[in-house]
């Protein structure tokens, strides 16, 4: 059988203008086969990979080609590839890891946000207890009195310290440094 071949990538079977390469394994696509000059390469039968990077994407190669770094990694790795200062490389286990976890993460965020209804919903609800917070600091009616009395315990449960107590501390960080940022970005505006 001919193709036409560029570096190693098989592009396209042409017995007119290709060169032989003999016979292609049944029920494997193009993309996971290579041409080594003198046999056709399974990527999933190798170790090491020749990888560069091309339009963001990373291209495996069974040989040495312009731009690639030699990486020890089996096929199923070639989604677990990254970029590091310019070396090609697989990810850690822990970078595995941590965006397994961010990933999940979002999940969870998403099906609360679903379950919390609109936005707008959401705002007006938080709106109208800050407002009682409010009222009840200024004023004091016994109405209010118990009515926090009797959800204290829900709000503790909902959310307590020990889950809630290094977020808050961390939120309360990045919420100076924003509006820090936010306050010059607005006094640069009106120095101008």
């Amino acid at each position: 059988m001919k193709a036409i071949v560029k570096e190693d990538i098989i592009v396209k079977l042409d017995s007119v203008n290709g060169i032989e390469i003999g016979d292609i394994p049944k029920g494997v696509g193009f993309e996971r086969l290579r041409w080594d000059g003198e046999k056709i390469v399974d990527l999933v039968d190798l170790s090491e990979f020749w990888v560069r990077i091309s339009n963001n994407i990373f291209e495996l190669h069974c040989i040495p080609v312009e731009y690639s770094q030699l990486v020890i990694m089996s096929y199923a790795d070639r989604y677990n590839l990254t970029l590091n200062g310019g070396n090609i490389r697989i990810k850690t286990s822990g970078e595995l890891e941590g965006e397994r976890i961010d990933r999940l993460t979002q999940i969870a965020k998403s099906k609360l946000s679903r379950k919390m209804g609109e936005l707008i919903d959401l705002n007006l609800s938080m709106l109208a207890f800050i407002c009682s917070l409010i009222v009840y600091a200024r004023q004091q009616p016994q109405q209010l009195a118990d009515f926090y009395d009797e959800i204290i315990p829900d709000i503790k449960d909902v959310f307590p310290l020990n889950r809630w107590e290094q977020d808050l501390k961390q939120f309360g960080r990045d919420l100076k440094q924003f509006i820090n940022e936010y306050y010059a970005e607005i006094d640069d505006i009106y120095s101008d």
